[in-house]
C-alpha cells in the first residue's frame, strides 16, 4: 500500500481500519489516491474480480482505465457502473480546495440494485462510509500538518454513529480498536469484557495486542479493583500492568501514556478499555477520547446483550445443548457441507427409556437431574466436533460430521453403556438409540426419520438397545 494520498501522511494500519468499516457495514471499500492510482485493496473479495488475487485487486487494465477516467472527471460524488457491471458509489475525498483521493463503495455481493428501495438503502450506507472516511482522513492530515486535534471530534462522531448501529459483538470490538489505532496512532489498544467475576480480554490490537486476547483478570485483583474504584480512567505505567497475565515481557517506549478506562453503564460494569499512545493526548484529546469511550461502552453493552439473548434463544437451558429450533438449521448446513466436500455424516437419535414413569414416581426435579446427567454423559462420549441437541422431552440428537454409520454406532454404544452404568438416584436409567448415516439427497426430515425409526426398533427389542438403520 502507498504511504500517502496527496501528501506525505503516515497512515499506519489503514487497511485494517478500512476492512473493519467494510465488515461493519457489509459493503466493499476501495480507495484511490489523488492521481487516480490505487491506494488500498478491496476490503472484501469482489466476486467479479475473483480470478485476480482472490478478488482483492482490480481485475485488469480495462478496470484501471475506467477508474482513472472516473476519478479524473468526478466532481463530488456519483453512481457508476464498472466495465463488468458492478454498481458503486464514488466520492471525492478532502475539501473543495484540497483533493486528497477518491472513495469507491460497492455492495459486498454482486447485485444490480434493481429495486429502488435497495438502491436507496445502499446509497445511504455508502454516504455514511464516505462521511466517516473523509473525516478520519481530514483529522489525520490536519493533525499531521498543523498539530491540531480539532477534527478528531468529527471523525469520532462519525465512527460512533456507525458503531452504535452495529449489533454484532465481534464487529463492534474490531471497529473500536482499529479506530483508536488509526485516529490516535496508538501502539496498543485492548478491550476486556466482564464475564461473571472476571474481565476477559476480547480484543487486542497493536504491539503484543494478540497476546492479550483470551487472558482473564479477576475483578478482585488489586489493580482491576483500583481501575473500577472510580469512573475516570487510570493512568498506568507498563510496570504496573505487568502484574496482569498477558503483559509479562511487554515493553513501552519512554513517555508512552497508557490509559485504562472502566466501562460502566447504569446496569454495572461492562468491561474496560486500554490505549497506549506514543504522545500525551492533552486536555482536548482526552476529552474527545472520553466521548468516544462513552459511545463504545453503549455499543458494547448493546452487542453483549444481543449476543447473550441469541445464545439463550439457541440453547436448551437445562442441558446447555442446542435446542430443537436450531437443530434443523445446523443439520441442514452439515448435510450441505457433507454433500459439497464428499464426507460422511451420521446422526444418533437417543430416547431415555421409561422417563415418564420416572418423572411421575420421583418428581420433575429428579427428572431434570436425569436429563442433565444424561447430557453430561453424552458430552463426555463425543468429540468436540460433534453437535449435541436436546430434541425435546427425554430425546436427544447427536450429529457426527465425517462419520460413517458403523463408527457412529460405536459412539452410540459408548453412550448407552455410560448411561446404563451410571448410578442415577432412585433406580437404574437406560436409553434406546437409533443410528442413521446420511444418504445422497437426504433432507433433514428424511435423515431424522430414519434415525427415529432405528430408535423405535431398539425400543421394540426390549429397550436399552441400539439399532443401525440398514438402508
Amino acid at each position: 500500500m502507498h504511504t500517502n494520498l496527496l501528501l506525505s501522511v503516515p497512515v499506519r494500519y489503514w487497511q485494517d481500519f478500512q476492512d473493519t468499516l467494510a465488515r461493519a457495514t457489509n459493503a466493499n471499500i476501495y480507495i484511490f489516491d489523488a492521481n487516480g492510482a490505487p491506494f488500498s485493496r478491496f476490503s472484501l473479495p469482489a466476486e467479479l474480480c475473483q480470478e485476480v488475487n482472490k478478488g482483492r485487486e482490480l481485475r485488469n487494465e480495462k478496470c484501471i482505465d475506467f477508474y482513472k477516467l472516473a476519478c479524473g472527471s468526478l466532481e463530488e460524488k456519483d453512481m457508476l457502473t464498472c466495465p463488468y457491471g458492478l454498481k458503486l458509489c464514488a466520492y471525492r475525498l478532502g475539501s473543495y480546495a484540497q483533493r486528497i483521493g477518491y472513495l469507491m463503495v460497492a455492495p459486498s455481493r454482486h447485485t444490480t440494485l434493481g429495486e429502488r428501495e435497495e438502491e436507496i438503502a445502499f446509497i445511504t450506507k455508502a454516504h455514511n462510509i464516505y462521511r466517516t472516511i473523509n473525516e478520519v482522513f481530514s483529522a489525520i492530515l490536519e493533525k499531521n500538518l498543523l498539530g491540531l486535534r480539532r477534527l478528531e471530534l468529527n471523525s469520532i462522531y462519525e465512527i460512533s454513529r456507525l458503531m452504535t448501529s452495529i449489533v454484532e459483538l465481534d464487529r463492534v470490538l474490531e471497529l473500536i480498536t482499529n479506530s483508536l489505532i488509526i485516529i490516535y496512532q496508538a501502539d496498543l489498544c485492548f478491550v476486556g469484557l466482564r464475564e461473571g467475576d472476571k474481565i476477559r480480554v476480547a480484543q487486542g490490537k497493536g504491539v503484543n495486542g494478540s497476546q492479550l486476547i483470551g487472558k482473564e483478570w479477576p475483578l478482585v485483583h488489586p489493580l482491576i479493583e483500583r481501575i473500577f474504584s472510580k469512573v475516570e480512567p487510570s493512568s498506568l505505567s507498563i510496570e504496573e500492568l505487568r502484574v496482569l497475565p498477558g503483559f509479562t515481557g511487554t515493553e513501552a517506549a519512554p513517555g508512552t501514556e497508557i490509559m485504562v478506562y472502566p466501562l460502566w453503564t447504569a446496569l454495572g460494569i461492562v468491561g474496560l478499555l486500554g490505549i497506549a499512545a506514543p504522545v500525551s493526548l492533552g486536555d482536548n484529546g482526552s476529552k474527545n477520547l472520553q466521548i468516544y469511550i462513552n459511545f463504545a461502552t453503549v455499543a458494547l453493552a448493546n452487542a453483549t446483550l444481543i449476543r447473550r439473548l441469541e445464545r439463550e434463544a439457541e440453547t436448551d437451558y437445562l442441558t446447555g445443548f442446542l435446542n430443537r429450533r436450531v437443530l434443523r438449521d445446523v443439520l441442514a448446513a452439515e448435510l450441505q457441507r457433507a454433500a459439497r466436500y464428499g464426507y460422511h455424516l451420521s446422526v444418533i437419535f437417543l430416547d431415555i427409556d421409561d422417563f415418564k414413569a420416572y418423572n411421575d414416581t420421583f418428581g420433575h426435579l429428579a427428572g431434570d437431574v436425569v436429563l442433565q446427567k444424561t447430557a453430561e454423559l453424552i458430552k463426555n462420549s463425543i468429540r468436540t466436533t460433534d453437535i449435541a441437541c436436546r430434541y425435546g422431552g427425554e430425546e436427544f440428537i447427536i450429529i457426527l460430521p465425517g462419520t460413517k454409520g458403523g463408527d457412529a454406532a460405536k459412539v452410540a454404544e459408548r453412550i448407552r453403556k455410560s448411561i446404563e452404568t451410571y448410578p442415577f438416584p432412585h433406580r437404574r436409567i437406560t436409553a434406546s438409540l437409533g443410528v442413521a448415516q446420511a444418504k445422497k439427497n437426504d433432507s433433514v426430515d428424511s435423515l431424522l426419520a430414519r434415525a427415529d425409526q432405528a430408535c423405535y426398533q431398539a425400543k421394540e427389542r426390549g429397550k436399552n438397545h441400539l439399532c443401525l438403520d440398514p438402508s
